[in-house]
């Protein structure tokens, strides 16, 4: 898929009220479906999706790190956007859907009425085949928003139909408003349940604080709520968000700081070793040989331009294995590890997979 062109004209004054934090550096507009990469920095999941090499590692478009895994949407940050700045997301969601239409691809779905702090995919992601069909994503608009006005909830639309076509009521107003509702409940790290301070974002896209995290001695870090693991190492603190935290939430912020350095100096003279920031161990080394460019390796096996809808690795290398059944233009595919471990996460492009769906392997 091209990449999109950004033009400031189509957005009008928008983008004038949101944070500089919130601003793709791909697109340079209003991150939707947010992705956080390892390095800490964030785009739209389409601006990552197509920056990323099919072929070899991928870098991030902000600071050239390496990495290899696309990650899940972050959908902490894509509802607090969403509550931030509703006028503005709206018409994101819109352009992107007209841009997913042509293309008959599409991203997941998100569901405002889910609580996204603490959300785990089904296993069987289709089981309402109206909320996941192909261009029918956003249809059931409605749980969202309405014509004309925001719903208490701060979760709303702002828009206008007339002769079928949507645009966007530019009240700035309202806006401001709901970036004002916007509380500590909004962006609580999993784990302590208090405001987040220094967060850090896993592969499958919840975000805890960077002290909360434990590197396990011998296995792969994994995430405490959906269990899936992290791969390569720790992950860097966003700093964007970190900002966005200490700016918005003065006095909260200051307060979780004082206690987590606390928190920190008495666990560091009692037991040094329980508790990681980021500085410690990485985790599992590189294998020998994994930093090379993969195709140097005639062995290697890399699966151009297909990547695994489980970890996210991209492109796969190894064992592959295609799902026959789906018959989306990106079908679902599973690396040899993930399938090895019976996945049940569904698609990342909102493919109707399910686990009666038979594979093939393709070496």
């Amino acid at each position: 898929m091209d990449n999109p062109t950004f033009n400031e004209d189509d957005c009008g004054s928008d983008l004038d009220e949101i944070s500089h934090s919130f601003i793709c550096c791909v697109c340079r507009d209003l991150l939707y479906k947010p992705i956080v990469l390892s390095c800490g920095h964030i785009s739209c999941f389409w601006c990552v999706h197509r920056s990323m090499s099919g072929l070899c590692k991928s870098r991030c478009p902000t600071c050239r790190h390496l990495y290899i895994h696309f990650p899940t949407i972050c959908q902490m940050l894509h509802f607090l956007l969403l509550k931030m700045y509703p006028v503005a997301y709206k018409r994101r969601e819109n352009q992107i859907l007209e841009e997913e239409m042509e293309q008959g691809i599409f991203s997941p779905q998100l569901n405002a009425q889910d609580t996204f702090s603490t959300m785990v995919f089904e296993s069987n992601s289709s089981s309402d085949p109206s909320s996941t069909r192909k261009g029918e994503a956003y249809a059931n608009t409605d749980v969202l928003m309405s014509d004309s006005q925001v719903q208490d909830d701060g979760i709303g639309t702002l828009v206008e139909i007339s002769d079928g076509n949507s645009e966007v009521n530019r009240n700035i107003s309202v806006e401001e408003k709901y970036c004002k509702q916007v509380s500590v409940a909004d962006v609580l790290c999993l784990e302590c349940k208090q405001l987040l301070f220094r967060p850090v974002v896993l592969n499958c896209g919840h975000v805890y604080c960077e002290s909360c995290v434990i590197i396990p001695a011998v296995e792969m870090l994994k995430c405490q709520v959906c269990q899936t693991s992290h791969p390569r190492g720790f992950p860097k603190v966003c700093l964007e968000l970190d900002h966005f935290l200490e700016e918005q939430f003065p006095k909260e912020y200051m307060l979780r700081r004082d206690g987590i350095l606390l928190k920190l100096v008495d666990v560091e003279n009692k037991l040094p070793t329980i508790c990681s920031t980021g500085t410690a161990k990485q985790g599992k080394p590189a294998k020998q040989g994994e930093n090379l460019p993969h195709w140097s390796d005639p062995h290697s096996r890399v699966h151009r331009g297909c990547g695994c809808d489980s970890c996210g690795i991209y492109p796969i290398i190894g064992d592959r294995y295609r799902c026959k059944d789906c018959k989306e233009i990106i079908g679902f595919d599973l690396c040899g590890d993930c399938y090895n471990t019976q996945s049940k996460l569904p698609g990342r492009f909102n493919q109707q997979h399910t686990p009666e769906h038979k594979f093939e392997l393709i070496r």
